[in-house]
């Protein structure tokens, strides 16, 4: 018996053994991977550097440059008949001005991320390698870098404050207004330029950092836990929001705007317009992260049915595709009117507002 209950032990020693030294193996295999991931990093970091400079001394040179053009044109008599090339050079400074700051900044939370990603990094330890166990996904479109692809496709903050100007009426005099799903900030600039006190809510962490490098005032947080969360609020805009959202997300954002809006205060929600069929051979579908349009009637529907005052649709102008049908211009057609009505209808169907906003007033 106790010559059986040795070889037993022998052949447990033995098992252990080869588990540790695999273990062991493996731990040396994920240490050498987290080493080459850290000299990865490094390098980026460094290009990262390099192009910021870059970038930073084509920003002086272009401001430089842009400088000159203007005293040229306000101090040499003979350039007047020169002004409007001028002008055009010039506004060509301003737009590649703007370019790569933006591009600057890109790059500033991406260093940032980088950064952040090098000093959380957690020394792997035995105990750890002897564990691996894979991190959940918690969203699907996570594998996306959404900073990166909204600067690609969004187009440049200024001609987007430009549009969005027209709502800012609607919360002057208002404290405590918020911007959900902020983004880059342009509608939270807005009001901090026309001196209305404001904070944004935005759940992608990069984009929350680009809006605190310019100075705004943002929470890192899902909009409808921020929006439970609050007491009253002055006024609530959310920009190209609800399309990211389910049905019954958009439901319960109504419902909550109406729970914690004060007397008098509006809400506007902007989103793409399904009525205009070029949405969908266009803008829509390049972010994988929308879910589905919302009709406007529908929209209408349930601001209503929650106690919304005074809703209406705004089909914004600046959205429309630039294409129209003509009208038709000869003589002696029969029903020549009846046609061209019902093809400005048919042209207003595939090329009308590709975004529309919903207003409401508590």
């Amino acid at each position: 018996m106790g010559e059986k209950l040795s070889c037993i032990e022998r052949i447990f020693e033995k098992a252990g053994r080869k588990y540790i030294l695999g273990q062991n193996a493996r731990y040396d295999e994920l240490k050498n991977e987290t080493e080459g991931l850290k000299r990865t990093i490094e390098q980026l970091t460094s290009e990262l550097n390099q192009e910021k400079a870059a970038l930073r001394g084509a920003q002086i040179a272009l401001a430089e440059a842009y400088e000159y053009m203007k005293v040229r044109k306000e101090t040499n008599p003979s350039l007047e008949e020169n002004i409007r090339n001028n002008n055009i050079r010039i506004n060509r400074f301003d737009e590649m001005f703007e370019n790569l700051a933006g591009r600057l900044d890109m790059q500033e939370v991406k260093f940032k991320k980088l950064s952040r990603a090098t000093e959380e990094e957690a020394p792997l330890t035995r105990e750890k390698a002897m564990t691996p166990q894979m991190m959940p996904v918690d969203n699907e479109y996570d594998c996306v870098d959404y900073f990166d692809f909204e600067n690609h496709f969004r187009g440049s903050r200024e001609a987007i404050k430009s549009v969005q100007k027209q709502y800012i009426p609607y919360f002057k005099g208002r404290t405590n207004v918020l911007d959900l799903g902020c983004g880059r900030g342009e509608f939270l600039e807005l009001l901090k330029e026309c001196q209305i006190n404001a904070i944004g809510v935005e759940c992608y962490t990069e984009f929350a950092e680009y809006c605190k490098m310019k100075g705004l005032n943002v929470a890192e947080d899902d909009a409808l836990v921020y929006l439970r969360n609050q007491d009253k609020v002055g006024g609530i805009f959310a920009g190209q929001l609800i399309e990211h959202l389910k049905f019954n997300q958009i439901v319960e954002l109504c419902e909550l705007a109406y729970q914690k809006l004060e007397e008098g205060a509006y809400i506007i929600m902007e989103t793409p317009n399904p009525m205009s069929l070029a949405i969908y051979t266009h803008a829509f579908y390049m972010d994988p992260s929308h879910n589905k349009p919302v009709h406007p009637l529908t929209m209408e529907y349930f601001m209503h049915k929650v106690g919304f005052k005074d809703v209406k649709i705004l089909f914004t102008e600046s959205s429309r595709y630039p294409v129209e049908i003509p009208e038709l211009k000869v003589g002696g057609v029969e029903n020549l009117d009846a046609f061209n009505k019902s093809m400005k209808e048919v042209s207003e169907t595939l090329f009308g507002s590709q975004d529309y906003a919903i207003i409401g007033r508590r």
